[in-house]
């Protein structure tokens, strides 16, 4: 056997024993990045967007805050999958016997590797879902303004806007640029209109 093929053999032997050392690194790592990506999208949700979802129209509103709750949580279980790849579970035994060791080494290294993968996939999903909320709450139809649109026949003119309110013996009808005040003496008929002509 040449030295080259006795080196990689002594470290490849040498690595058997330091396996779940190189996962719960990896995990550390991952689970770090996880929650530097998690505050990165805080902090842009929080920055950018719609401020209010209140103002989107009704099946909006509702499922853009359910896919926030869901990529929330997504990002939960992700973190705790990586927390618990680098950490392992609370209350774990080591065994002195040496096979138990042995056994108990590789059981945990191949738990922590499927946690790490879970935490991959799952984070992804959030990603996802983060994403597509944005893009429903900034793309999203507004929800129709609350005034109902009239037309108000005058004896002097015709208006057509927004019933903002009726007070002290006059309509008052927003219009696309000012509000007009017609006196209820000179209205001749008011109708509800989808839009105005």
């Amino acid at each position: 056997m040449s030295t080259e093929r006795l080196l990689w053999a002594r470290r490849a032997q040498e690595l058997r024993f330091h396996q779940l050392d190189a996962v719960r690194k990896q995990a550390e790592s991952w689970r770090t990045g996880l929650a530097s990506l998690t505050g990165l999208f805080s902090a842009v949700l929080v920055i950018k967007g719609r401020d209010n979802l209140t103002s989107l129209s009704a099946p909006f509103a509702q499922l853009v805050a359910a896919l926030f709750a869901l990529a929330l949580i997504m990002f939960v279980v992700a973190t705790l999958s990586a927390v618990r790849a680098a950490s392992g579970v609370p209350g774990d035994t080591c065994l002195l016997a040496g096979e138990d060791l042995e056994a108990w080494t590789r059981n945990e290294t191949a738990e922590a590797s499927r946690k790490i993968v879970f935490a991959r996939r799952i984070s992804l999903v959030g990603v996802f879902l983060v994403a597509t909320t944005t893009g429903l709450a900034w793309f999203a139809p507004a929800r129709s303004a609350s005034e109902p649109t009239v037309v108000v026949e005058s004896i002097n003119a015709r208006y057509c806007g927004g019933l903002a309110g009726v007070s002290g013996g006059s309509v008052i009808v927003h219009t696309r640029d000012s509000y007009q005040v017609i006196p209820s003496n000179a209205v001749t008929s008011i109708r509800v209109s989808k839009s105005c002509p």
